[in-house]
């Protein structure tokens, strides 16, 4: 059985499909993708919580459309100045996160023609750290889960070595010296909180583009659709 996630009920993929799933985005006004990024995590909670009848799950869905709307409103400027004068990025997650790293390192390649490149934080200790320095900024999404253990340790070490660090998520950052700090919702459900952290990416993202000079919603050298043989 094959089910698909469109926002085009018409789309080849819908028509190749038995079951079909409407995202119900509406009209696709930019090339690069982001609510449809955001529906898709949003509509595989609800089938991940419907199939194992998760009552935390349910509420967290339930939820979302508030959080999501409270976290646009966020404002993550402290990491505006860091990543405008940057010629590459590292975006850093584990856990519900890790997908949200790489998608926000996507975007600032795709939006910002800002190289960006994405790890796990239990991977980027062996060999990605020798390129930490305070003109490498490192973009943290920590998760509120038990993935996120040792990601306030890993803050600390990056400032320590002479990063340029950029916290969002569920890491206590009091005590080390040095990192941005940047704001999230209180923690509700891990999986639901690492889709508001992408959504209150994607409102830097579009600040970031205007800075670096780059045009947001039409990418240089990219199409809405993109045809493969």
């Amino acid at each position: 059985m094959t089910v698909s996630l469109v926002n085009e009920p018409a789309s080849p993929l819908a028509r190749a499909s038995e079951l079909v799933l409407p995202l119900c985005d509406g009209p696709a006004l930019s090339v690069a993708a982001t609510k449809s990024f955001v529906a898709s995590l949003a509509a595989l909670m609800r089938i991940v919580a419907a199939w194992s009848d998760d009552p935390v799950l349910h509420e967290a869905c339930a939820a979302l459309p508030d959080r999501l709307a409270a976290a646009s409103l966020l404002d993550w400027s402290a990491a505006l100045a860091p990543l405008a004068q940057a010629n590459s990025v590292v975006t850093i997650g584990r856990g519900p996160t890790f997908a949200i790293a790489y998608e926000a390192a996507l975007k600032l390649k795709e939006t910002c023609e800002l190289h960006a490149e994405a790890f796990s934080a239990a991977e980027f200790r062996h060999g990605p750290i020798a390129l930490v320095s305070a003109a490498y900024p490192v973009l943290v999404f920590a998760p509120n889960d038990e993935a996120g253990r040792g990601f306030t340790d890993l803050a600390g070490d990056l400032q320590r070595i002479g990063g340029c660090v950029l916290v969002a998520g569920g890491v206590d950052v009091g005590a080390v010296q040095g990192p941005n700090q940047l704001p999230a919702l209180a923690p509700q459900q891990p999986e639901a909180d690492a889709i508001c952290l992408i959504q209150s990416f994607y409102g830097l993202l579009a600040t970031l583009a205007a800075c670096r000079g780059t045009d947001a919603d039409q990418p240089r050298h990219l199409q809405k659709v993109t045809r493969t043989r």
